[in-house]
């Protein structure tokens, strides 16, 4: 054996020494953690099965009473109805609350044809409506990341439903143009703007398995990237299950889309009351999506959370929670809003 192999076998025996005490000592911050107990406890909705336009089967359930003010709640890219677990777990005490699983993530079947586009996405949001509510119903509508994107994308090709089925909307860290160029996981002068484009185009579609093992490297990664650094042992796992838990065709098809995604002509037609609201360490879709958003709406409340991330609606349940019941009781207690 050379010296060199040498070197390299006790670098890599280190390695992985290393990661292992890391390993332990994130298990045992973990079970320590007073928020394991409520991120393990099981959602119990009404299961039902819906069939978007393309045949796709989508997971659906409905939480709380069977009358009432309605929130439909869509999740972002690589997450499933879990993200909401919070909202469902304070809204369905009092609200109908129905959550989906996207095509590809969650109980969900995979995209009909391969198809991962926003136009799916919208069609998808467009079959669980007429599924899940009557026609004279009106719906708090609230999306994070892809699952706004969804949503401001289903407003565009549909505007004529928006004011008859909509009632307001949340619209939760996220973006509906430029998400690359306005990414802030690394900081390039102007010069290097094209290459970090040309580059995160690639990543995102590119169909590489996501190591779930070494899981502390893992969950190191998705604080980095998408949380903010004050999330606790216990949330940063159940986050990092959820990510790595999202098939690679569904991770690479979406991620395709996101990479040159532009929907944002259809912010002009939501012309409902709506709250945007972001995570002021959201590296993904930072705050400059969200005035941007915000002004583009025609009736906008923008609200930026401190000590969030991306996962805002984990991360600071009770501010979204907040504005979501604040826009049910603004749009949906008056007899247009009847539901």
């Amino acid at each position: 054996m050379t010296r060199r192999v040498r070197l390299a076998a006790a670098a890599a025996a280190g390695t992985t020494a290393a990661l292992a005490v890391l390993e332990r000592r994130d298990r045992r911050a973990v079970a320590a953690d007073p928020q394991g107990p409520e991120l393990a406890a099981p959602l119990a909705g009404r299961p039902t099965r819906v069939r978007s336009a393309d045949g796709t089967e989508l997971h659906v359930e409905v939480f709380g009473p069977r009358t009432g003010p309605t929130v439909v709640l869509v999740h972002g890219w690589m997450c499933s109805m879990e993200l909401w677990r919070r909202q469902i777990g304070d809204l369905s005490g009092d609200h109908r609350v129905v959550a989906y699983d996207l095509r590809g993530h969650g109980r969900s079947g995979p995209a009909a044809g391969g198809d991962h586009s926003s136009d799916a996405l919208a069609a998808d949001l467009a079959a669980v409506l007429d599924r899940v509510g009557d026609q004279d119903e009106r719906v708090v509508l609230a999306g994070h990341s892809m699952g706004a994107m969804g949503i401001v994308a289903w407003a565009g090709a549909n505007p004529d439903d928006v004011v008859r089925r909509v009632a307001g909307v949340v619209l939760a860290d996220t973006g509906v143009e430029e998400l690359i160029g306005r990414a802030r996981l690394v900081v390039v002068g102007n010069s290097l703007s094209q290459v970090r484009l040309a580059l995160g185009t690639r990543l995102l579609g590119w169909p590489f398995p996501l190591p779930g093992r070494p899981r502390a490297l893992a969950s190191r990664a998705v604080r980095a990237i998408a949380m903010a650094p004050g999330a606790s042992p216990a949330l940063l796992a159940f986050t990092t299950r959820m990510l790595l838990a999202t098939p690679t065709e569904a991770r690479t098809g979406f991620g395709g889309t996101l990479s040159t995604l532009d929907v944002a002509d259809g912010l002009h037609t939501l012309d409902v009351p709506a709250v945007v609201l972001v995570g002021e360490h959201d590296r993904l879709t930072p705050p400059v999506h969200a005035h941007a958003i915000a002004e583009g709406l025609p009736d906008a409340t923008l609200i930026e959370v401190p000590d969030a991330g991306h996962m805002a609606p984990l991360e600071a349940p009770a501010a979204v929670t907040g504005a979501i019941r604040t826009l049910v009781g603004r749009t949906l207690a008056s007899p247009d809003g009847r539901t």
